[in-house]
């Protein structure tokens, strides 16, 4: 194995080299030790913190394209400066100066092509889109990055390789990696945009329509998850929290029944279609007791009977909001269904009834019952 060249170079020479002071030494003997040039130092120096250079090797190549300010963007009819440090606080990020290069020259176009439609899509939409945007990305960076590391890293450091070796591994995999992953998030965020716009439509259609909508079928869901998944993961770790999510999603398909179909799986949870609620009950209760274990967070689900559309293998409506927000009122191990569920599920289940209750959502008070045993 042939020695790294950052290890090869003597702390107290580049030390000289950069101009940096002799109690700087130190500093850059850990550096090295990291594998981190005295290029990358040099570079680093430059821009006033020599620490810095440890990021060079892991930071996106691509924030060298990274040179448009806010300034900049105003002056050619985009957002207010004011305004872009605004949305990039809202995305989650330290807002950038004035006079900073910050944006990539695509990022540029897309918010001045915002700007000048700002009739339709005005400032206060824009934020408010960056905020979630900005939630929903940091939680797929960091299951990505963990993910990355739980499966992959350990085995790159376990064939022996120096840090600097390590490290540089590490690298050209992400690099290899993170490019496969944009071409897959756009597609999948405008399919999640299409899917809204379908349940739009379909609300819209069942509002003006008298009686059934066309394409409409009568169904049950069942919506299953586990209860307080969030603050699991924070106790046990990701970790842990990791594999319950896996039981939970071969569960459902393990226990789904002949009758049931899993329409899409939501992280820690699942939405599952019947003919009729005696199927989701039933299944509901093979899916609890195969996650049944002290070990893992408790299941809850809700089940509600309904018109519903399907289309490209999706499920819209009104049955399909009020379903999903019934969620939210079961307690840990708890099924909660609703009236036209309980009239469906026929014999051989035992209901509590809990009263009319208002939903968020849904402006009319529904008839909700509870699952014993």
């Amino acid at each position: 194995m042939s020695a790294d060249p950052a290890e090869a170079a003597d702390p107290a020479e580049v030390c000289r080299e950069l101009g940096l002071p002799e109690e700087r030494r130190d500093v850059v003997a850990a550096l090295l030790a990291l594998g981190v040039t005295p290029e990358a130092m040099a570079r680093a120096a430059g821009r006033s913190r020599v620490e810095d250079a440890v990021f060079d090797a892991v930071l996106d190549p691509d924030r060298e394209r990274r040179t448009v300010s806010a300034n900049d963007i105003a002056a050619r009819g985009g957002w207010p400066a004011d305004l872009m440090q605004q949305i990039i606080h809202a995305f989650g990020f330290p807002s950038p100066e004035p006079d900073e290069p910050f944006f990539s020259p695509e990022e540029a176009d897309a918010l001045i092509a915002a700007a000048r439609r700002a009739e339709w899509w005005p400032a206060e939409v824009q934020l408010e889109i960056s905020r979630v945007w900005g939630q929903a990305l940091a939680r797929i960076a960091a299951a990505e990055v963990y993910n990355f590391r739980f499966g992959t890293e350990a085995s790159v450091r376990s064939a022996g390789e120096a840090p600097a070796e390590t490290l540089a591994t590490i690298q050209r995999a992400l690099a290899e990696l993170l490019p496969l992953a944009d071409p897959l998030l756009l597609g999948i965020h405008r399919r999640w945009v299409d899917h809204e716009l379908t349940q739009y439509a379909v609300s819209e259609a069942e509002t003006r329509a008298e009686g059934s909508i066309p394409g409409a079928t009568e169904a049950c869901l069942l919506f299953c998850d586990l209860k307080d998944f969030t603050a699991y993961a924070e106790l046990h770790g990701d970790g842990a929290a990791m594999a319950a999510a896996n039981r939970f999603a071969r569960a459902t398909f393990d226990h789904r029944g002949p009758g049931g179909r899993v329409v899409k799986g939501l992280g820690d949870g699942a939405m599952l279609v019947f003919e009729d609620a005696s199927g989701a009950v039933a299944a509901w209760r093979r899916l609890r007791a195969a996650m049944d274990d002290d070990d893992l967070p408790a299941l809850h689900g809700s089940v509600h009977q309904g018109e519903i559309v399907r289309f490209e293998g999706d499920y819209f409506g009104g049955a399909v909001n009020l379903a999903a927000r019934l969620l939210a009122l079961a307690g840990s191990g708890e099924l909660l269904a609703t009236g036209a569920a309980v009239a469906t599920a026929g014999e051989g289940f035992a209901w509590s009834p809990l009263g009319r209750r208002r939903l968020r959502g849904i402006t009319t008070p529904v008839e909700i019952y509870r699952l014993e045993g």
